[in-house]
């Protein structure tokens, strides 16, 4: 208990001190304390003595079993401090842990760019939120290795494509479950069980997620869908699904099982009730060899045209830039920088010539370039972190379409290597 409030009280205590003095950057952690799966707020303020210019960069940290994101957009703000008139963005995160216990949250880097009142020159700043501790609580009663969320209410709903009914080996049943909750993002809510019975295979398909943040209300909404495909003729059991989720109003676990449906599986004939085929084997045999010799003769005698439509095919299946792109994850993978400088500038050439890397990527590619053209030892680069920013990159113009133009922050600490980049 004395631990508890310890902590509690250094956090607002340190979160006062730092809201009274001038610094360009502010933590503020209202609750250091949450359950498994809950939302825990945090803020950051920056400070500038002009008006802010572009968009600040967090390096939000990546903890085990700890989700962090960013909420929303910033509000902007006028504060006098120590006499003096500041500028103030405040910008609001959440954090959702499955790990139980004390969470230290390492300290982490932020870029922004201000100007010297409203008309001066461009400054860019690069400051650090300090790091803190959290205490992240089990409900008594609940599973250790269970996954938890914590909310006030859990809506989960399935459907099926086709309806389980009697059906033959080899075919599949899709099933859809949506869940949704006030204050939890669709990337927090826990995925579907892929566990099921012999004579069933289970594929699941990537999440679809789709958050809504209206007037400071938060609905998080997450879609998995299931592939289930029968293998083996009896019967089997479509598997029941159960979510267990902490209302922490009511102090409760709560459930939805999702139930299970048993299916009836019978063998897969090419023929209908078991009985053999009237036609002949040596006429079937007749049919599939004449079938083949038109087609080899049609193959030669229209190589050459087929040759080109497979090329051109082969062209709009794979797009010289989406294969750029595969060989910079790949090269990433490998932790090969000469590979990955080749599939980068291969890549750039597909752009637009207005286009400027985001500073995380910008500061990812100039890394490569310093192992491979500069001091830094080749076989010491680790692609990982360029990977990372580079999909967060493609996420972000597939999510626009467009490119956002005068949305970058100007370049920090220039260096001779960045024209290579460029």
């Amino acid at each position: 208990m004395k631990h508890v409030l310890w902590l509690i009280m250094g956090c607002l205590v340190w979160a006062t001190t730092t809201g009274a003095t001038g610094i360009p950057v502010a933590l503020t952690v209202p609750t250091p304390k949450a359950w498994v799966g809950q939302r825990l707020q945090f803020y950051v303020e920056l400070r500038a003595p002009g008006s802010f210019d572009g968009t600040a960069y967090f390096a939000l940290p990546e903890l085990p079993a700890t989700l962090v994101m960013k909420i929303g957009n910033p509000i902007v703000e006028s504060e006098e401090i120590d006499g003096k008139s500041w500028f103030v963005q405040k910008h609001e995160f959440a954090l959702f842990s499955q790990k139980t216990g004390v969470l230290d949250i390492p300290a982490f880097g932020v870029q922004f760019s201000h100007k010297e009142g409203f008309t001066g020159p461009t400054v860019d700043v690069q400051a650090e939120v300090s790091g803190w501790k959290v205490e992240i609580q089990r409900p008594p009663g609940s599973d250790p290795a269970e996954y938890l969320i914590t909310t006030e209410s859990l809506d989960i709903t399935e459907s099926w494509e086709p309806q389980p009914g009697p059906a033959q080996v080899g075919d599949i049943f899709k099933r859809s479950i949506s869940q949704q909750a006030p204050q939890i993002p669709g990337m927090a809510f826990m995925p579907p069980s892929t566990t099921a019975p012999e004579g069933v295979r289970v594929y699941l398909s990537d999440s679809a997620t789709a958050d809504q943040l209206e007037r400071g209300d938060f609905l998080g909404k997450r879609e998995d869908t299931l592939t289930y495909l029968l293998t083996e003729p009896g019967t089997v059991s479509l598997p029941a699904l159960t979510y267990v989720w902490w209302n922490p109003v009511t102090s409760t676990l709560q459930s939805k099982t999702l139930p299970a449906i048993a299916v009836d599986v019978a063998p897969s004939s090419v023929t209908s009730g078991g009985r053999k085929s009237s036609v002949p084997s040596h006429f079937l045999l007749f049919v599939l060899t004449a079938a083949l010799t038109i087609t080899i003769s049609l193959v030669v005698w229209q190589r050459d045209r087929l040759a080109g439509w497979a090329r051109e095919r082969w062209k709009l299946l794979h797009p010289p830039e989406r294969v750029a792109e595969r060989n910079l994850l790949r090269a990433c993978k490998q932790n090969n920088a000469e590979a990955a400088v080749v599939a980068w500038q291969s890549w750039r050439k597909y752009q637009e010539p207005t286009f400027k890397p985001k500073p995380e990527l910008h500061a990812e590619i100039l890394t490569l370039y310093q192992h491979t053209y500069g001091a830094l030892p080749l076989t010491s680069w680790r692609g990982g972190k360029l990977a990372r920013t580079f999909r967060n990159h493609l996420a972000s113009v597939q999510q626009t379409r467009t490119p956002l133009k005068n949305s970058y922050l100007p370049l920090l600490n220039p260096n001779p290597l960045l024209k290579k980049i460029n």
